[in-house]
């Protein structure tokens, strides 16, 4: 199998309304995995959590997200671990 195209690849922004924090996680070509983690949080764990938005740059992702939102970043993986 060849790898993705890195020009396809994003960022994509994963916040815990809950604990009150965002991580962004990535590079990735297809966020579906993790829009179904969240899912089943939502629905099966009664847990407040969004995907998105999504960007090409990690850094002004999160800076962007972090000024509008007022929450802290945690490292990638914290919140949750995408269903494949």
């Amino acid at each position: 199998m060849s790898d993705p195209d890195p020009s396809a690849t994003f960022f994509l922004i994963i916040a815990d309304h809950d604990r009150q924090f965002f991580c962004v996680e990535g590079p990735m070509t297809d966020d579906r995995p993790w829009n179904g983690a969240a899912r089943h949080a939502r629905d099966n764990q009664q847990r407040h959590i969004v995907c998105g938005p999504a960007g090409p740059d990690r850094d002004a992702l999160a800076a962007d997200f972090q000024r509008e939102h007022k929450l802290p970043c945690v490292p990638p993986g914290s919140i949750m671990r995408p269903r494949g």
